[in-house]
């Protein structure tokens, strides 16, 4: 089966390091994960980023890295596939970064604000400079959390809230987290759940990872010579597929008690109500079948997922919980 085609929105500002991610989360999914592998559904984009990805981890000194997005909005469409069968389909956003600073009326942030509400999954983008030490107030200015906030109430006012039966996902990914990876783990959490109180309160329907994520923990010491050694890039989208799976897997057990119940009332009528309602019945119940087969790959595929997802932080309507099926 195919999920329908989703839009994700990476938040971060200039620097915080969502192109080099967008490569090498890319090159890391080409070879693939547990049989899962992720492709540009143009072949000059797949070319394109596979030749900037070269560049980046052959290339030494500060020309290896990324300039920042100064460009227009640009939009990435890729496959996610298991076994070279496509899964599911998504559109990444690239912007600049400094979008998050403009005014509401400045067309990069319309632009933003729109995509933003037509997204199915957001990815919040921290660089791992700025968690070095405990955070204080100057952490939030320079994050831009107080932003990010503003623009997910965005979402909220132009969507509708997140529920216990219709989360919403959120990756927080931790970028360049060589640079901090020195602290108390627990501490960073700790930290990053101050950043975005709301995401973490109880019964609001926020399906939110945690995810720390590094080009190579050799780079605190040599950013521009190091070795580059992709630590976790995979697992946000990993996350992203995981709860479009999770939806879908609660609407099509939804739909399976309901022809269950159909079925069921049915067949506790008279027998002749049953005879005039045999073909209804024959449609509920082939229906059911294709459901319980829809249930299983969804469950299997989720299973697959889940593994992925143990090392990382998951929290649902504030509680933490382990990826399950």
């Amino acid at each position: 089966m195919k999920l329908q085609d989703i839009k994700i929105t990476m938040l971060g500002t200039t620097g915080a390091g969502k192109t080099s991610y967008l490569l090498g989360m890319y090159a890391i999914m080409q070879t693939g994960v547990q049989g899962f592998t992720l492709s540009a559904k143009d072949m000059d984009l797949d070319l394109e980023l596979t030749e900037r990805w070269e560049k980046l981890i052959s290339v030494t000194g500060e020309d290896r890295w990324p300039t920042p997005n100064a460009a227009a909005m640009e939009r990435y469409s890729f496959d996610f596939s298991y076994g070279f069968r496509p899964l599911m389909g998504f559109e990444w956003l690239d912007y600049r970064g400094l979008a998050l600073s403009d005014r509401s009326t400045e067309q990069d942030v319309i632009d933003l604000v729109q995509y933003i509400s037509e997204s199915q999954c957001l990815f919040l983008c921290i660089s791992g400079e700025y968690l070095i030490e405990s955070i204080t107030p100057n952490t939030v200015r320079e994050i831009k959390s107080d932003r990010m906030n503003q623009f997910i109430q965005q979402y909220i006012s132009m969507n509708k809230q997140p529920t216990n039966l219709d989360p919403f996902p959120v990756a927080i990914v931790i970028t360049k987290y060589d640079l901090c990876h020195h602290r108390d783990r627990d501490e960073i959490i700790a930290d990053v759940q101050k950043l975005f109180q709301a995401l973490f309160t109880p019964n609001t329907g926020w399906l939110t990872m945690i995810c720390p994520v590094s080009l190579g923990r050799e780079l605190c010491n040599d950013l521009d010579n190091a070795n580059i050694v992709p630590v976790n890039l995979h697992l946000p989208v990993v996350f992203a597929v995981y709860a479009q799976l999770r939806a879908c897997g609660i609407k099509l057990k939804a739909q399976r008690d309901r022809l269950t119940n159909s079925i069921g009332t049915i067949k506790q009528t008279n027998p002749l109500f049953q005879l005039l309602k045999n073909a209804e019945l024959n449609r509920y119940t082939t229906e059911l079948e294709t459901c319980a087969t829809e249930i299983l790959t969804v469950e299997e595929n989720m299973k697959l997922l889940s593994q992925e997802l143990q090392q990382v932080s998951l929290y649902f309507s504030g509680s933490e919980v382990t990826a399950d099926v």
